[in-house]
């Protein structure tokens, strides 16, 4: 392993700006093929140019049973007064790389790039890919572009580098987003029996939708169902009745819960309520949950690899955080775990670090799995 390299690629990575929104993956991939096409390791790209995703193989083209994965995009920097270094910066302090996507996730795709290559200096007859998608932040549609090519048919599993402190994760929670509007009718606001107030119906509605406990099966991989109101509005004046309000709510969906029957059961409360014919209910974008059976290879491992190499024993739940794996496991068919360095309790915030040795451990980890498929040839 060269740790400078390692370490100039990551802070070079973290110092192109690829925010999502609005999108900005084109200069990272572009610098990504360069450098890994210095290192003899071919790339093939997927999707539009400005949003590409790319697929890197240690053998020119070539797929095996094993991908490794994360992706280009970043959430926004957000307030830059509420940062110490610069967020573009990648500056160094304490054995720590500072700034945005730091350990989400531009640092573990670092990982992941010296991975390949440490393991094609090896000289395995087995291929290992490596996959670096767009817009995973905002709806995961690189990874569907990824999807319908059929690029990666044929690959078994895979190991999903999203920041998890190199703690072996075998799922993840779905998710469900959806748009709550009502519909009122505006008067002034000195009569307001002559209207029909719609923040009033929107509050009455999401209420009941928060306080609703929603069928799921018990399990101790996913955990319970999250909501959140994250977002609502409406109203245009203090002295108005309020003709229209929404508000959004975010559901982390688990085992047992599918989309259509949370949907169909958030219908039913405002069916019971009698709001419906004023309050509906849309949906805005929502994922599956996946999980992987304990008792995978991949899982199996991962997991020795993490305990003989860094000492952790993982608890093998599922993440909260919606992956790319949410993608690439239903519509590919790709087994995967997410193990990656840095903390996901560093990623979205200021001040977003990754410990640079945690990254060493990563890329000692990355290889050990691949070794392992290395053995069956």
């Amino acid at each position: 392993m060269d740790t400078t390299r390692m370490i100039k690629l990551a802070q070079q990575l973290v110092s192109i700006n690829s925010e999502s929104p609005p999108g900005r993956e084109e200069d990272v991939a572009k610098y990504l093929r360069e450098f890994m096409k210095n290192q003899g390791i071919s790339c093939r790209s997927v999707g539009p140019s400005s949003r590409p995703n790319l697929l890197f193989s240690t053998h020119d083209g070539e797929t095996g049973d094993l991908v490794l994965h994360g992706h280009m995009d970043t959430v926004p920097a957000g307030n830059i007064d509420q940062w110490s270094h610069d967020p573009f910066s990648g500056a160094i302090e304490s054995g720590r790389l500072y700034g945005r996507g730091a350990c989400d996730m531009k640092g573990p795709l670092a990982t992941l790039a010296e991975t390949l290559i440490c393991y094609k200096e090896e000289k395995h007859k087995t291929p290992l890919l490596m996959l670096a998608t767009s817009d995973e932040e905002s709806g995961c549609s690189g990874a569907e572009e990824v999807a319908k090519s059929g690029i990666l048919k044929g690959v078994t599993y895979g190991v999903c580098a999203e920041p998890t402190s190199l703690n072996v994760l075998v799922g993840e929670k779905g998710m469900l987003w959806t748009k709550i509007l009502a519909t009122g009718k505006s008067a002034h606001g000195s009569r307001p029996n002559e209207g029909i107030n719609a923040i009033d119906l929107c509050m009455r509605a999401t209420s009941l939708l928060l306080e609703t406990e929603y069928a799921s099966e018990p399990d101790d991989v996913m955990g319970e169902m999250t909501v959140n109101l994250g977002i609502m509005k409406g109203g245009v004046k203090i002295n108005v009745v309020p003709s229209d309000c929404e508000s959004h709510l975010d559901m982390r969906l688990v085992k047992g819960q599918t989309i259509e029957g949370i949907m169909g059961a958030m219908q039913q409360v405002l069916d019971d309520a009698r709001l419906s014919d004023r309050v509906e209910i849309e949906y805005i974008h929502g994922k599956p949950a996946v999980i992987t059976p304990r008792n995978s290879k991949i899982v199996e491992r991962a997991v020795s690899s993490v305990e003989s190499i860094v000492g952790l024993k993982s608890d093998m739940k599922a993440a909260t955080y919606g992956t790319d794996c949410s993608v690439l496991q239903p519509k590919i068919g790709i087994i995967n775990i997410i193990c990656g360095p840095g903390s996901i309790e560093q990623a979205h915030q200021p001040n977003e670090f990754i410990e640079i040795e945690q990254m060493e451990h990563a890329v000692d980890v990355y290889l050990d799995i691949a070794r392992q498929f290395v053995s069956e040839e």
